[in-house]
Parts: structure tokens; C-alpha cells; sequence
């Protein structure tokens, strides 16, 4: 069990478990040059890994912090390792996870770059369904490479459309 605002692991430290969110929000986060914290990922479905990067033998990238207070199945780096090993079908999932962590990290970037703030938080909404009420706007905005107050602005103005 995990407490809304502790971290999984910092950024630097070599991963010891392989963490699967069982309930609960998480997020993959790091400072830039200017020290501003940068949400990089959400995790908030069941069964997802909670992990700050695809190769689990190498130092973590980015600090993972819970969100809300999220339950998480841990399983020991050296056991995944040795099932990587023993399992073809276990390393055939892993190959999968890491495709659809691609993927989605491809689908962010796109929004990011390509789309105006109203389209990234519309993408938001349907990419992450329901996040938006239960997580704050500074990580949501942050996510979407927008301030806080952009975002309530953006909220504000589907309101008035009738569309949140």
C-alpha cells in the first residue's frame, strides 16, 4: 500500500521489484533544467505496471509517486528475470508491455506537438477517462504541457458549452 504523494522509487535508484497498480492513480515524474516537476506518464488501470522504465535492471529515469493511494503487486527483479528466462509466453507479454508503454508515450508526445490545449485536454478525456475529477490540475497540466490555469480556463469554457 502506498500513500497518496509517496514515491515508488526516485529517480537514480535501480528498481528491486517489478510493481503492477492494482488501485489507485500513479504518476512518472522529473524536474527539467529549471527544477519545474514534469508529469511524463499517469498510471491509474488495473493490472498496468508501475514502473519508471522498460529495462528493470537499470537505474530509474524519472521518480513514480502515487497520486491517491494506490495498492500495488510487487514481484522481486531477480524472479522476473529468471521467468524472462523459463517462460516464452511471460517473455512475450513483456515484449507487449513495453510496445503499448511506446505506444502510449508515442500518443502523448503527438498530442503535445501536434494539437492545440482544448484538443490535448479533449484527447485527455477520452485517453484517460475520469482522471480529470480525480486528480489535481497542476498534474494534469503539467501532463498536457500547460499551466494550471490554462487547463481551468479550458474546463471552464466546455462548461459553458455543455460539454464537461
Amino acid at each position: 500500500m502506498l500513500k497518496k504523494g509517496e514515491y515508488l522509487i526516485r529517480q537514480g535508484n535501480v528498481p528491486t521489484h517489478v510493481c503492477f497498480l492494482t488501485q489507485g492513480i500513479m504518476r512518472g515524474v522529473f524536474s527539467d533544467v529549471n527544477g519545474k516537476e514534469i508529469t511524463d506518464c499517469l498510471v491509474f488501470r488495473c493490472g498496468s505496471p508501475a514502473m519508471p522504465a522498460s529495462d528493470i535492471n537499470q537505474p530509474a529515469p524519472i521518480d513514480v509517486q502515487a497520486l491517491t493511494e494506490c495498492e500495488i503487486v510487487r514481484i522481486a527483479v531477480p524472479e522476473v528475470n529468471r521467468m524472462l528466462r523459463v517462460y516464452p509466453a511471460l517473455s512475450e507479454l513483456y515484449r507487449q508491455l513495453i510496445v503499448e508503454s511506446s505506444k502510449t508515450h508515442w500518443e502523448l508526445k503527438i498530442a503535445i506537438y501536434q494539437y492545440t490545449a482544448m484538443e490535448r485536454y479533449l484527447w485527455f478525456q477520452q485517453a484517460y477517462p475520469g482522471l480529470s475529477d480525480k486528480i489535481s490540475n497542476k498534474y494534469i497540466a503539467s501532463f498536457l504541457n500547460m499551466t494550471p490555469v490554462t487547463l481551468s480556463r479550458l474546463k471552464q469554457e466546455l462548461k459553458r458549452q455543455g460539454g464537461a
